[in-house]
């Protein structure tokens, strides 16, 4: 009885879909805000027109991904990471298409250099957008990124008295690149995520990026995407 009566005050508690008009007036603020020369009024003005959940809001949120300037399209990326249910799926498409144009052209350069995001949400979505797009050049990338947050991640957590540094964030081994102590949080919101993309790409499914890697290395050169 308690659970149904506190899944029932969770429901009333839900927004409810914004109306046609307020959907309206917010993309019509947008449109004007967006006008400005400042990339930073432009990101703020995408970052308003996030919080009014639509189709129109998220086709739009997906354009941004891959144009304009970086603070633009991080805010465009964190706003599309917080719709949820069937917008969420309408998101995942929708971010397909935007980063989907042109086999290794513009578009799947922007997704791939996004997948090293060091914003968690530009990482985000661009790691769906590759698992909806199902193409065979994402899989290297995302297996890289993946085995580097695991290094990362272990290098940054390597702090203190029993750890080989006091402050971490030293050179991660093997890369001869400064460590990254950020990781630990980016690998635990990102490596689930990549591990289902590269599912959905290959129809396989292993339990370490280490048997990733290897299954790649072998499977590469004649791999064809299951339909």
């Amino acid at each position: 009885m308690m659970t149904l009566l506190l899944a029932a005050s969770l429901f009333l508690q839900a927004d409810p879909p914004p109306s046609k008009e307020s959907v309206k007036d917010a993309l019509e603020r947008f449109a004007k805000a967006y006008k400005s020369k400042e990339a930073s009024e432009r990101a703020t003005a995408v970052t308003d027109l996030s919080k009014t959940p639509d189709d129109k809001v998220v086709a739009k949120l997906c354009a941004l991904l891959v144009v304009d300037d970086r603070t633009v399209r991080i805010a465009a990326a964190k706003g599309l990471s917080g719709v949820t249910g069937e917008l969420r799926k309408k998101a995942v498409t929708g971010m397909g298409r935007a980063f989907g144009p042109m086999q290794d052209g513009l578009g799947h350069a922007v997704l791939k250099a996004n997948l090293r995001s060091p914003d968690v949400a530009t990482s985000k979505a661009a790691i769906e957008a590759a698992g909806s797009i199902r193409d065979k050049s994402f899989v290297s990338p995302m297996i890289e990124h993946a085995r580097y947050l695991e290094a990362a991640a272990r290098e940054a957590s390597n702090v203190g008295p029993g750890g080989r540094t006091v402050q971490g964030g030293g050179i991660i081994p093997g890369s001869g690149t400064p460590g990254d102590p950020d990781a630990p949080k980016r690998a635990r919101a990102l490596t689930p995520l990549l591990q289902k993309s590269l599912e959905l790409i290959t129809q396989q499914t292993f339990k370490t990026f280490a048997e990733w890697a290897d299954y790649w290395k072998r499977t590469e050169p004649d791999f064809k995407v299951p339909k």
